[in-house]
């Protein structure tokens, strides 16, 4: 019996389907079709490796990088079933490797850009937001989110499910299931909502567990709800094309997914100076690099002033907060020396040696400053410590 590639594809799906979540059975499913419509039919034990090569020159003509390291996964596992059942000798796939992926840089909003989008009158969507943004939660996760996962005595979420195409699920990922600290606005806010949407019955739901075979049944009473139907909304879709796209462009506000909420929170807590070990924790991420690598954006425009929080900080070991306060201070026009003009400056127009710098009115920072800014006086001022030094010689000889 001959085998097709088309074959082996379905024995490929037939696995994944039992192993899987489903958004990401979909998606391979997808996926494998597609390759199905290009190879399929040709038999297993014919394609060498140029003609894997042909295909990925298909595949870069509509596909991104990303979406064709995808369409590997879905062929190293097909040749390598059909190599382990001595179908071939070979594997076509050998060699192939992962093409570079460009990570597109994230879009978080600023806080001028929250303010814009903070007029939306739809209370509970805005609620949506605005928590997304003080908590860091995923859009799945906010839509899972249920009035007995809320703690208010303690200010806490206790995070367990997620809503990813219509289908409720455990995370997939254990630091995922994890208590959110609650900022008080973030209480605030909760507060409002629970005022709309509190008093609403709960509502049987199926949740998928973590090996992606077991269900348990259990009620949950949503804390978001689409305005437009009056039920909790489907999926992340759904809540992109009903509401977050359309406010997008009401607002004036650059087009960018929901997703951005996510990086909007963990731009910010890095612009603001909060640890990556607290910020990853409330994400659901088990190391802080994850941070780094898909989220850490500094946003400039929203940055306090780190140059004065050191200033504050070491003022006590450096000469205490005068000396920082006078620091920042333009030099002072006291001093004989910033009275004196150049052109008729002169060692012999010293009358008296200056041994202290208490005898002038600046202190050593403003001394810097100022000769920074008029490098004119610093030769007069190295000529007048020459006759200084040279009169305190003097002296001291006597």
């Amino acid at each position: 019996m001959s085998y097709v590639i088309k074959d082996y594809l379905k024995i490929y799906l037939s696995f994944r389907r039992i192993n899987s979540a489903p958004s990401t059975f979909n998606s391979e499913r997808s996926k494998a079709t597609k390759l199905s419509a290009l190879i399929g039919r040709q038999a297993i034990d014919s394609i060498r490796h140029s003609d894997i090569l042909k295909l990925i020159e298909k595949l870069d003509k509509t596909y991104s990088n990303k979406t064709i390291n995808e369409f590997f996964i879905i062929l190293r596992a097909v040749f390598t079933y059909a190599l382990r059942d001595g179908l071939i000798h070979q594997n076509p796939m050998e060699g192939i490797q992962n093409r570079k992926v460009w990570h597109k840089e994230p879009q978080p909003f600023s806080l001028e850009e929250l303010k814009q989008l903070n007029t939306v009158a739809l209370e509970g969507e805005k609620h949506l937001i605005q928590l997304g943004v003080l908590t860091g939660l995923r859009i799945s996760e906010l839509l899972a989110l249920g009035w007995d996962a809320v703690d208010f005595n303690k200010s806490v979420l206790n995070i367990s499910i997620a809503l990813v195409d219509k289908c409720y699920k455990t995370p997939k990922t254990a630091g995922s299931t994890r208590v959110v600290e609650l900022c008080d606005l973030a209480v605030s806010i909760l507060q409002q909502q629970y005022r709309i949407t509190g008093h609403l019955k709960p509502r049987k739901v199926c949740v998928l567990q973590a090996d992606n075979k077991n269900k348990r049944m259990t009620l949950l009473r949503s804390v978001f709800y689409n305005s437009k139907t009056n039920k909790p909304f489907l999926n992340a879709k759904q809540f992109n094309k009903s509401f977050f796209t359309p406010l997008l462009k009401s607002a004036g506000v650059s087009h960018r997914g929901v997703g951005q909420l996510r990086h909007t929170f963990a731009s910010q807590a890095l612009t603001t100076g909060i640890s990556k070990e607290w910020i990853a924790k409330q994400m659901g991420h088990t190391s802080a690099a994850m941070i780094d690598i898909h989220y850490g954006r500094w946003m400039a425009q929203d940055a306090p002033n780190h140059a004065e929080q050191i200033s504050t900080q070491f003022a006590t070991v450096f000469g205490g907060a005068d000396a920082t306060n006078q620091a920042v201070q333009p030099p002072s026009t006291k001093t004989d020396l910033a009275e004196h003009n150049t052109q008729s400056a002169t060692p012999n127009s010293i009358t008296r040696p200056v041994t202290s710098l208490e005898d002038i009115a600046l202190t050593p920072e403003q001394l810097t400053l100022f000769l920074r800014q008029h490098r004119e006086y610093q030769a007069l001022l190295e000529r007048c410590i020459d006759q200084v030094v040279g009169l305190s010689d003097g002296e001291g000889a006597k």
